[in-house]
């Protein structure tokens, strides 16, 4: 059975406050894993603490190496997203990751008609969304579903920016063998690699 491996990009729920705000939940990871069955998903949690909550860097570098490692990014965009969204929508094109958007026809990122400064666009995808996806979807089910069909896909990264290389740098070095939810993630995903079947008689 095939592992599909998916960075969860969008907010995720950091304390009480945030109980009625559109979040990554067990909600929308089983809707992606219902999608992609019969396959098998790991999802990766830019919300697992590392253990030097200091090392500013090592975190930024433990989201993109995620990014890096993962089948695919699935972006939580039904509705208004922050900076670090945006960031790893364009670190995951850099590093040959495909992006699946998930926005739900006329929400915040994409409208049947959009009325612009006295033009009228139907089938409208905010431009940084259009640019960076690799398929826009309604919903998390055709989240998964489409990870089934990118599942195969070769990456092909792109030179990596300074800033880019120093936080995976950091990460890898001084972060990830210390990091047991990230290993842990690793170790699944590694043992599903070697569960695929060969093709050879």
């Amino acid at each position: 059975m095939m592992l599909i491996s998916v960075y969860c990009s969008g907010s995720i729920i950091k304390g009480g406050g945030d109980q009625h705000r559109l979040c990554w939940t067990d909600v929308e990871r089983e809707e992606v894993a219902g999608g992609a069955a019969p396959c098998d998903v790991v999802f990766l949690n830019p919300d697992d603490p590392i253990p030097d909550a200091g090392n500013t860097l090592g975190q930024f570098g433990r989201d993109m190496y995620q990014v890096m490692v993962a089948t695919a990014v699935v972006v939580d965009a039904r509705v208004r997203r922050g900076i670090g969204i945006g960031v790893e929508m364009a670190a995951a094109v850099t590093l040959g990751t495909p992006v699946i958007v998930v926005a739900p026809r006329n929400s915040q990122y994409r409208s049947d008609v959009l009325e612009y400064r006295g033009v009228r666009v139907t089938d409208y995808v905010h431009p940084h969304v259009a640019a960076l996806a690799t398929e826009v979807v309604d919903d998390f089910a055709a989240a998964g579903r489409a990870l089934v069909a990118l599942a195969d896909r070769p990456k092909a990264a792109q030179p990596r920016p300074a800033w880019l290389s120093a936080a995976l740098d950091e990460y890898e070095n001084n972060v990830l063998d210390i990091d047991a939810p990230m290993l842990d993630a690793l170790r699944r995903i590694r043992a599903g690699a070697a569960r695929v079947p060969s093709t050879t008689a």
